[in-house]
């Protein structure tokens, strides 16, 4: 049986629905912060037993967490800038954010 599409016009309701929940950090500061900490504290740990690491071939876990280290920090300068940008608002948004429909917390309105 083939349906078309006006004769399926009742109301449509999901049956999963995202819950209006706020982000604890929108900006990912503290999963970026921490996991750049583990990191730079590997690359301490690396570069302290660095002749044991190097005896049994495995120095290239000092550049491993050299480089994730570095990703951290330019994903801790990204979140930063985000968060800078979005407290002092968007200058070249075209309509408000209460115009858009968006309560203040950055929950959308459920009517």
């Amino acid at each position: 049986m083939v349906l078309s599409v006006t004769q399926n016009a009742g109301e449509h309701r999901p049956i999963l629905m995202q819950a209006p929940v706020r982000a604890l950090d929108p900006d990912g500061i503290a999963v970026v912060g921490s996991g750049t900490a583990a990191f730079a504290a590997g690359a301490i740990a690396c570069w302290i037993f660095l002749e044991p690491l190097t005896a049994t071939g495995r120095d290239w876990y000092l550049w491993v967490a050299i480089t994730g280290t570095a990703i951290g920090l330019i994903g801790l300068a990204v979140g930063l800038m985000r968060g800078r940008k979005r407290r002092r608002g968007h200058r070249g948004a075209r309509y408000s954010i209460e115009e858009a429909g968006v309560d203040t917390d950055g929950v959308p309105d459920r009517d």
